[in-house]
Formats: C-alpha cells, sequence, structure tokens
C-alpha cells in the first residue's frame, strides 16, 4: 500500500473513489448518488483543494487503485490560517489494514511542514471504530453537536476532535 499526495491526474479516480465511499456507509452525511446530484460536489472539493497552497489531499493507492483518502482544507483567512479541518475515508475491504494510521501520519508531517498548528475533525457520535482510531492518534473530544445529522430516519450527534501539533 502506497500513500501519496494527490496529482491533478487523480481526479477521476478520487470521484469514483468517494462515490463508493458513499455506498459504503451512511456516516459521509451523503447517500448513495446523493453527490452527483449536487453537481459532482468531490470533483469540485478535489479542485478547490488542490488550488490552495495550505490544503491537500492524500490518498491510499493499491496498484492503481486509490483505497482511502485524507483531506485537509485549511482557511485563507489569516486568523484561521493555522488550522486545519480533516476529512478522512477508507473503503471498507481495506479498513483495519493501518492505512487511515498512515494517512494521518502524512498528514500530520504535511501540516507541520505548513505551520499548522490545530488539526480538527467532525466524526458522528455511533462511529466507535473511527473514534476509538482518532483517540489513538492524539485527538481529543471537544464538544457534541446534538442531533445535527438526520441519517437513516434518525438524528444523530456528532463530535468535535481536534489535535494540537507542537
Amino acid at each position: 500500500m502506497k500513500v501519496r499526495e494527490i496529482t491533478s491526474a487523480d481526479r477521476v479516480a478520487y470521484r469514483q473513489l468517494r462515490a463508493t465511499l458513499d455506498k459504503e456507509s451512511p456516516m459521509w452525511g451523503a447517500g448513495a448518488g446523493e453527490r452527483e446530484h449536487l453537481d459532482d460536489h468531490a470533483a469540485r472539493q478535489f479542485d478547490q483543494l488542490l488550488e490552495k497552497p495550505t490544503s491537500t489531499i492524500f490518498v491510499a493507492e493499491k496498484q492503481t487503485a486509490l483505497t482511502g483518502f485524507l483531506a485537509l482544507d485549511t482557511s485563507p483567512w489569516q486568523s484561521l490560517a493555522r488550522t486545519t479541518e480533516l476529512m478522512v475515508g477508507v473503503l471498507s475491504a481495506y479498513q483495519g489494514l493501518g492505512i487511515a494510521s498512515q494517512l494521518f501520519e502524512c498528514a500530520q508531517l504535511w501540516a507541520a511542514d505548513k505551520g499548522i498548528h490545530r488539526i480538527e475533525l467532525v466524526v458522528l457520535s455511533h462511529n466507535l471504530s473511527a473514534i476509538g482510531l482518532y483517540k489513538k492518534l492524539g485527538y481529543v473530544e471537544e464538544g457534541v453537536r446534538k442531533q445535527s445529522s438526520y441519517l437513516e430516519s434518525q438524528f444523530v450527534d456528532e463530535i468535535y476532535m481536534a489535535k494540537l501539533l507542537k
């Protein structure tokens, strides 16, 4: 498994990865096929992140197939430029193999190199395996957004987590 920073040549593969993740899990907030109805949100996110010098996407790749990603999105505003928002996903067939940990390691090195002080993320409260991983990697819970997502006919809380870099 290879982890690397994404390139513009990965646009189609990244779009397919995000569509597959939507089908595999309701924890993304987007239902299967919903991104396409929103005028290709994943492709727009891809373009926007690649245009910003302090935002990026890392991908996990097996042979030529993308198996996971981690996106870091940093605000261009000076007051927020030392904090980046993280989103991560790994295909179900590749979970539990340490891929997410590798993605986080690359992301943390990249963030430190860019002078970023804080990495933050949001996770659904019932995604216990992800919460466990984030805690293992040094992220701490900072708050709860009550009933902020509506999935499978019920409201779900979101947990804010963050890690401060040295």
